[in-house]
């Protein structure tokens, strides 16, 4: 199932399932796509199922492996039941989630020192729902308030080890823990603790193999572990790791989540590769159901218009924008439009339209800096730098690369990446004093540089950082 011809299940699977002549893997894609409601396969699986109630079960096909094929002993009719109750079994998660949320903001409403122990001594709050809240939440406090998303996934944890085992199968509260672990991975990973989050990592894939085998939980901490090796600038090990998530949610024919895993990728090496990023991005938008995830149609258009733009094709990168404007419109928030305004600004700079960007990236700078959007506001800094020192504003240019080392020290920022715009600036100050602009490829070299050792220093060819 996938794409294409592969959409439907066919007769032929959903016999050999009726039989037990699946593999694990197998069932689990098959049942997954009935769960979607699709009205021809439910009815196709209705057939089957009434044929197997004429046809005796068969033995494991020779060719399979023997820990993989797993013997039916599911009754036809039941399994129909089950499909027709799906909607039920919807309703009781999506009921759980609500009141998780409820939970949860009743217990933001105590200090945080007495969270623990209302946990532990209150039963309403051993709730799956509340788990899966906690596990929504902690990204809201990931990136500005690292602490506050730690303390939020140990919370979650903790809810987890008092959820009554009687209600939920081993192999189940094994995919929570796994999910729980991948969680404190990804906070710790956000607030920059690298060796806690591989710890965490390995915890997660403990608890995983003795899961269900969902390959939606082991697709998503694919994706956690890879966006934890981007950080540690090894960027082919995390591009490896989402391709193994792409592969899985091709099997599954999840487009949406295959886009997401492709825009993740494009992320990853667009931006030392522009011609790469702009292949994942056409990729992810073939993919992309507009519809479900407009967010995500416009984070692939928006960085597709991005890379063309840095691949000097900024005419293309204004096509693509000027098509995606009334999706831009969709999404009023103050967040969506400072990154519209950073790619116009952008685009108005490779065009020649230097005092329109200039004017547009300063307010664009203020706002990041206001927002503490600290990566944002130094690659856009960078910008400005590259627009002052082709207007031949050179005293403009020294300045902010003066002013800017002070503010990369109060981050935190490591010692290599100081280094690295001491470099900078040494070269500004150079060009400057000959009254010439630096060339394109040296704004674009520390702008790769910070993207790729912003977090962790790394060795960088071609950057004279290590």
């Amino acid at each position: 199932m996938g794409r294409g011809d592969q959409e439907h299940v066919s007769e032929v699977l959903l016999d050999r399932f009726f039989r037990g002549q699946l593999t694990r893997q197998e069932i689990q894609r098959l049942v997954r796509h009935l769960l979607t409601s699709c009205p021809e396969c439910l009815e196709m699986a209705a057939l089957a199922g009434q044929r197997s109630d004429r046809v005796p079960l068969g033995k494991p096909e020779p060719d399979l492996p023997e820990s993989s094929p797993i013997p039916s002993r599911m009754n036809a009719d039941l399994f129909l039941e089950l499909l027709q109750d799906r909607e039920e079994e919807a309703m009781r998660l999506a009921r759980e989630r609500l009141q998780g949320i409820g939970l949860l903001a009743e217990l933001e409403q105590r200090p945080p020192g007495e969270r623990l122990a209302v946990l532990q001594r209150d039963a309403r709050f051993h709730h799956w729902g509340l788990f899966d809240r906690m596990l929504v939440k902690y990204l809201e406090y990931a990136r500005n308030e690292p602490k506050t998303g730690i303390d939020l996934v140990y919370l979650a944890l903790a809810v987890l080890e008092l959820l009554p085992e009687e209600r939920y199968q081993a192999t189940l509260l094994n995919d929570f823990r796994a999910a729980g672990m991948a969680a404190l991975a990804n906070a710790r990973r956000l607030a920059g603790f690298f060796e806690e989050s591989k710890q965490a990592i390995e915890g997660a894939w403990e608890h995983l193999d003795d899961g269900t085998g969902d390959p939606l939980e082991e697709a998503s901490l694919l994706s956690i572990e890879a966006s934890l090796w981007r950080d540690l600038g090894q960027l082919d090990r995390s591009a490896g790791l989402l391709d193994r998530a792409i592969r899985i949610y091709q099997q599954i024919g999840d487009d949406n989540r295959c886009a997401r895993m492709l825009i993740q990728k494009g992320l990853a090496l667009g931006y030392a590769d522009p011609a790469s990023g702009i292949e994942l991005f056409q990729d992810a938008l073939s993919l992309v159901d507009a519809a479900q995830e407009p967010r995500l149609e416009l984070c692939a258009r928006h960085n597709l218009a991005l890379f063309l733009d840095d691949s000097g094709e900024p005419q293309e990168a204004l096509a693509i924008l000027e098509m995606s404007r009334p999706l831009y419109a969709v999404f009023g928030d103050r967040q969506t439009q400072l990154l519209l305004h950073w790619l116009e600004a952008r685009i108005a700079r490779s065009l020649g339209d230097l005092a329109e960007a200039e004017a547009v990236l300063q307010k664009v700078i203020a706002e990041f800096s206001r927002r503490g959007m600290h990566y944002e506001q130094t690659i856009a800094s960078i910008d400005l730098v590259q627009v002052y020192s082709l207007r031949e504003n050179h005293e403009e240019a020294v300045r902010l690369v003066n002013e800017f080392l002070p503010v990369l020290e109060s981050w935190g920022m490591h010692a290599e990446g100081q280094a690295m715009w001491m470099l900078f600036r040494k070269q500004i100050h150079e060009h400057a004093q000959m009254k010439i602009a630096l060339e394109e490829a040296a704004f674009r070299g520390i702008a790769v540089y910070y993207h790729r050792a912003w977090r962790h220093p790394v060795r960088f060819e071609g950057s004279g950082a290590s």
